[in-house]
């Protein structure tokens, strides 16, 4: 790994010509999210239990709760709007949700916004303490992007993709086309030579599909890069090798899986978890461990690390950079008590905070 200083360096030279990198293809997910903050889910059931039994229901008070845009796609296309990035994000919308996401973005001017037309999505996020761990636990509706194989996607829309180095398709595990989704866009990709990324979100309720998704999108050649958690590795790994990892899995048994993953996909397998990160490719294998924060904001935190693993494949860093500049973004996100992605410059801070902790 480079130098502090030469790794702060490196980033601030991409935030100055980010957008000479090359710009960004996102899809296709929005979400309306409600966050609900409780200390314990038992005491919001006991309330909720209580309530409905004196008199058939009433209000709840005093539960922190908060509302933004929210949905894989959106998330992502924001923090990388942030990063300073050139994105065009296409996402499905009408009436006062798209509304909404057009006020978002409005003041981006390296952003361009298409709307899909048809319902968003809505999540209710419930966040809370189990056991000493943060969880959050999603009800989720998925609107019109459940059935988005991309043959609504405009002309225009496709003249924008082939102008992109890199085109993303998020949560597939939201959308029961999502496969022929990754089809079009990854094979239209491979015309125009850009770089092809997947995060298919928690697949657990779709894992009957992965078979097809890898027979249409993975054996044909067509994906570079797949982000997965450790969920999600545990899930593809049932699913493609028939193989389930330890219920006290480590990091040696994540690496074996993920490099299985990559061989699997021909492509490369980048592992976001909370305690390390990876990137594998063709059976090599690169980790950094993540910054120890006090984390205050869980839901989103994935997303801001694909963004900033966007960027890195932007500026064709090797993995040890790419993954150490994923890990702050991720790390000082995580750390906030708002659900605001950081900016280059405040990464930038981040890290030499943080190298100046561990040396004293």
């Amino acid at each position: 790994m480079k130098s502090i200083d030469e790794f702060c360096e490196l980033i601030d030279s991409a935030w100055t010509e980010v957008l000479n990198l090359g710009s960004v293809a996102v899809m296709p997910d929005y979400f309306v999210d409600r966050f609900v903050r409780v200390h314990s889910i038992e005491e919001l059931t006991d309330a909720i239990i209580r309530k409905s039994s004196e008199g058939g229901g009433g209000s709840i008070r005093g539960v922190k709760q908060s509302e933004t845009k929210g949905g894989n796609a959106v998330n992502t296309a924001y923090a990388l709007g942030k990063f300073g990035a050139y994105v065009h994000l296409l996402a499905i919308a009408d009436s006062l949700p798209a509304l909404s996401l057009a006020n978002v973005f409005q003041p981006f001017s390296n952003v361009k916004l298409e709307i899909a037309k048809g319902s968003a999505g809505y999540t209710v996020a419930f966040e809370f303490l189990k056991e000493k761990r943060h969880v959050n636990v999603m009800v989720s509706e998925t609107g019109d992007l459940e059935k988005f194989d991309g043959s609504a996607i405009s002309e225009g829309y496709w003249q924008s993709i082939s102008r992109c180095k890199i085109d993303c398709v998020l949560n597939w595990s939201s959308n029961q086309y999502g496969t022929e989704l990754c089809e079009r866009v990854f094979g239209f990709g491979r015309k125009h030579d850009s770089i092809t990324f997947l995060d298919p979100a928690d697949p657990l309720e779709l894992e009957h599909k992965l078979p097809y998704l890898r027979k249409r999108v993975f054996d044909e050649g067509l994906l570079d890069i797949l982000s997965l958690n450790e969920n999600e590795v545990s899930i593809f790994s049932r699913a493609f090798l028939n193989t389930k990892l330890p219920s006290s899995f480590d990091n040696y048994d994540l690496e074996i899986a993920v490099k299985k993953i990559s061989e699997m996909t021909g492509g490369t397998v980048d592992l976001h978890t909370k305690g390390i990160s990876m990137s594998c490719t063709s059976g090599e294998c690169t980790k950094i461990d993540c910054y120890k924060v006090e984390q205050r904001t869980i839901t989103g935190a994935g997303d801001v690390w694909d963004a900033a693993e966007i960027i890195g494949y932007l500026a064709n860093w090797p993995p040890e950079v790419r993954l150490h500049f994923a890990n702050a973004a991720a790390g000082l996100y995580v750390s906030r008590e708002t659900v605001e992605p950081p900016s280059m410059p405040e990464i930038i801070q981040f890290v030499r905070k943080m190298s100046e902790k561990d040396e004293l």
